[in-house]
């Protein structure tokens, strides 16, 4: 997996805290790199984009 970069991140504060974003704690979502406060806010993320995808390959 390629490392990510601060200077790439689209936000200054995570989304989940309201905290600022930390080196350690980067994704990337839709082609671009977004910020977390921690890994835990990150992984809660990434969890939730997983059950949404999934959700999405659902068919009725």
């Amino acid at each position: 997996m390629e490392s990510l970069d601060m200077a790439d991140c689209i936000n200054e504060i995570c989304p989940w805290s309201g905290e600022p974003v930390q080196a350690d704690s980067l994704t990337e979502f839709d082609g671009h790199v977004v910020g977390f406060c921690n890994p835990g806010c990150r992984d809660k993320f990434e969890r939730a984009v997983q059950h949404f995808e999934e959700a999405k390959s659902v068919t009725v």
